[in-house]
């Protein structure tokens, strides 16, 4: 097979991943034993969702067995703001606990994480916006994802919205990994199919733009392409058939995966163009990061056609006669799987006005940390046709 990521040999990457990480039919059940490590009062993180599917109290009741104190903090929610994240750190201060256990999706956890880190670091959230920021390691911390997308229990990340400007922001640190990480895919059995497909695609994007990044290495390319292969595989039947429980393992595999290629390599274009939409009219991280892969995917065509052609034989499994046949059915891969799923491939759809477009091009041009990644560079201009495609539904490849 052919190499995707040509690297230097005087580069050096950098891989991190929580000290670790358990994944198993029922891995949950040793959450108790875990916890116990690390003392007897546990802060624990989730949402009101969670304790309705009962999956909190099965945790809780896990941690209970060994005698640990539980305090629980039920305003994870999803798409967190910074007064979210404010007040989890104001009640992880105002105690003493000995770790976190974050139980949710990709917002609960971010948010057990600002936990972890509020309880040693006395600044107001915001100084802590931006990357390595903060100074001093959090509490111990458990993190258990209830969804197979965000894979947020392995990445050194926090995402809070920024409501006046209308923006997320991000906290960046190796302080926000993990100790422990419990990845069990009965924890996603109750997940309705609109989550399933969100989350399933939000992991996608992690994969596919991990081996876009330019800072992408072999071992980063390994983990992405097998989470492809079985997203491409588990997707469409975890979202038809949401009980079936070999289709729910593939995709929290395929989402681990995803995030342990993203939280090293990094996302690119496509975040960064999701981000600037996706706050100001409340869609989902998922829908469009999903929406916006489609489209980074078709620009970056054409420097990644080697890239393209392995992401697509992947998530197909197709023979193709060229690597560039293989590339030309990348995106249009991408999207069948996405209206299979039942998801938006357009802004249009997604009720964002035309004349926005300008706005959101400014916008894009403003995430410097994500571009500085992409393998092309993307002018004003180049924004604004993209947007446009974005809005008609129309990849110029299709």
């Amino acid at each position: 097979m052919l190499q995707l990521s040509v690297e230097p040999f005087s580069k050096i990457h950098t891989f991190r991943l929580p000290r670790k990480i358990l994944f198993g039919i029922n891995a949950v059940d040793d959450v108790g034993l875990e916890a116990g490590r690390f003392g007897k009062r546990a802060f624990v993180v989730s949402d009101s969702n969670i304790d309705k599917a009962g999956l909190l109290g099965r945790i809780i009741a896990k941690l209970k067995e060994y005698s640990i104190e539980v305090y629980v903090f039920d305003e994870g929610g999803a798409e967190p703001t910074i007064e979210t994240a404010r007040s989890v750190s104001k009640t992880a201060r105002e105690a003493k606990y000995d770790l976190v256990v974050g139980v949710g999706g990709g917002s609960v956890m971010d948010m057990a994480k600002v936990a972890s880190v509020a309880a040693t670091n006395t600044k107001d959230l915001a100084e802590y916006l931006g990357v390595n920021r903060i100074e001093r390691p959090g509490m111990p911390m458990i993190l258990i994802p209830t969804t197979a997308g965000t894979a947020s229990e392995v990445t050194a990340n926090s995402i809070v919205v920024l409501p006046e400007q209308k923006l997320k922001a991000a906290i960046v640190s190796p302080h926000l990994l993990a100790d422990v990480a419990i990845i069990d895919p009965t924890m996603t059995l109750t997940v309705p199919p609109g989550i399933t497909a969100a989350t399933g695609l939000d992991a996608l994007s992690h994969a596919i733009e991990a081996i876009m990044s330019t800072e992408a290495s072999h071992i980063t390319d390994a983990l992405a392409l097998e989470s492809i292969r079985l997203i491409g595989q588990s997707l469409r039947i975890a979202y038809a058939q949401g009980s079936n429980l070999e289709a729910r393992h593939s995709m929290a595999s395929g989402s681990l995966l995803a995030g342990m290629a993203f939280g090293n390599a990094g996302v690119c274009l496509g975040h960064a163009i999701a981000y600037t939409f996706s706050a100001k009219h409340n869609i989902s991280h998922g829908v469009s990061c999903g929406l916006s892969l489609l489209y980074t995917m078709d620009f970056n065509f054409i420097v990644c056609v080697p890239k393209l052609a392995h992401i697509s034989m992947a998530l197909t499994s197709k023979t193709y006669r060229s690597l560039k046949d293989a590339a030309l059915d990348a995106a249009q891969a991408v999207k069948e799987l996405m209206e299979d799923v039942g998801l938006p491939t357009s802004l249009k759809e997604l009720g964002v006005a035309r004349d926005e477009i300008p706005e959101l091009a400014e916008r894009l041009l403003q995430n410097e940390r994500l571009l500085a990644r992409n393998p092309r560079t993307i002018t004003g201009k180049q924004a604004v046709e993209l947007y446009e495609r974005m809005w008609e539904g129309r990849l110029r490849r299709a």
